[in-house]
């Protein structure tokens, strides 16, 4: 049992762990763009982390990754904006093999994509004695940040613990930002808590999966309707995924619009037909929003 002053590992009595498969889940983070950070932040030769790629951070968590290397960070755009709610309401995955192995992340959130607003770590983990390769944290000493748990059990985090500003609606939060913190704890290297308060996690990690392993971002409070929702998804059907040819798309509701958007935010097109040629697209991955009358729809459509 931990001795810290915070929520402790998955398993244990008190545990804030949110399991992937929680019906608490209405929706998940579809669309990441990634700026990677060095494997090693002194050793810049050793070239940045590259495990993973943005698309792996879209959707249900389901442990693949897009790691992010030292002090390299994704921002996720939500199609759907989240608000604050009773209780958490969202929570950030990575892909920790056990209990005691967690790698850290800073967790900001933005309403307008330009201005971003740090949830307060805290951490009381020891900052005198490097924690090596793959030493142990314990979850009991870090708060408000993400990796605090393992591997399909996401860290939760409650937009009221935000201060208030006129450069935040909390009702209508749009971005999410995820900031790998470095873990080393000697300067100029160090990252700090909201108190100023170094923050010590496994370093070195010189590997090509260095840094936060971004997994998924599950939502809880979203403004619109649950698309997780069994009879939802059953209405609409996207094939074949992947596409060479033509798009199908079939639902049962008057399409008002379909915007195609590529990996990294640009909308490549806007479509209201049933069948859409995309033979002069990139190859790669792509979030194709449809939306009806009552609905909006998002999902991701592989182009071969």
């Amino acid at each position: 049992m931990g001795q810290g002053s915070f929520a402790p590992a998955v398993g244990q009595i008190g545990t804030t762990a949110m399991h992937k498969d929680s019906n608490t889940f209405v929706a998940w983070a579809t669309d990441c763009s990634v700026r990677r950070g060095f494997q090693q932040i002194d050793s810049p030769s050793l070239g940045k982390a590259s495990q993973g790629d943005s698309s792996d951070a879209f959707g249900r968590a389901d442990g693949v990754v897009v790691s992010l290397g030292d002090g390299g960070e994704a921002i996720l755009n939500l199609y759907q904006v989240i608000f604050n709610g009773p209780g958490p309401d969202f929570a950030v995955f990575e892909n920790g093999f056990s209990a005691t192995f967690l790698e850290l992340a800073f967790v900001e959130v933005s309403s307008n994509g330009v201005d971003y607003f740090r949830f307060p770590a805290v951490t009381e983990t020891q900052d005198t004695n490097q924690i090596g390769t793959f030493g142990a944290v314990d979850a009991t000493e870090i708060y408000n940040l993400a990796g605090k748990y393992q591997v399909n059990y996401g860290t939760p985090f409650d937009l009221s613990e935000l201060p208030d500003t006129s450069l935040l609606n909390k009702f209508a939060i749009t971005h999410i930002r995820i900031i790998d913190v470095v873990g080393n704890i000697n300067e100029p290297f160090s990252t700090k808590d909201s108190s100023g308060k170094v923050i010590n996690d496994p370093w070195p990690t010189p590997f090509a999966s260095s840094g936060f392993d971004l997994d998924a971002v599950g939502l809880i409070h979203v403004n619109g309707i649950n698309t997780l929702k069994e009879e939802v998804e059953n209405e609409l059907t996207i094939y074949p995924n992947p596409v060479q040819n033509v798009l199908n798309i079939k639902i049962d509701s008057p399409i008002e619009s379909i915007q195609c958007i590529d990996i990294s935010g640009k909308t490549t097109f806007f479509s209201v037909s049933n069948e859409i040629d995309v033979r002069n697209l990139p190859s790669g991955i792509y979030i194709v929003r449809i939306t009806t009358k009552n609905q909006t729809y998002v999902r991701k459509v592989v182009k071969k």
